[in-house]
């Protein structure tokens, strides 16, 4: 795989999470305020990361380094962690909305 068609995967990876908060912001809308109150600050801080991720993932593109390796593994690392903390909490806004 060379590096620009590993980017093509990335920002891929990045429009999907995007979505998902989208869903979640839409979900957290229609929450009570006390509940709106609790999921809201980890929506932004999940939109932090996923700007960063981006950030990175052109960073990666443009620059297209010989050696990517090390950036690569540093991006896989962090799109398992963001992924998995988007994937549980978008499972858990949807459990919470099914039981309101």
């Amino acid at each position: 795989m060379d590096v620009k068609d590993y980017c093509k995967g990335m920002k891929a990876e990045v429009t999907a999470w995007k979505e998902k908060l989208e869903a979640m912001k839409k979900t957290a809308d229609g929450l009570g305020s006390e509940q709106k109150e609790k999921v809201l600050p980890l929506i932004g801080q999940l939109e932090q990361e996923v700007v960063t991720a981006q950030m990175r993932v052109e960073q990666l593109e443009n620059e297209c380094p010989s050696d990517w390796s090390p950036i690569k593994n540093e991006l896989d690392e962090f799109f398992g962690t963001i992924g998995s903390k988007i994937n549980h909490q978008f499972q858990e806004m949807s459990s919470r909305e099914a039981l309101w």
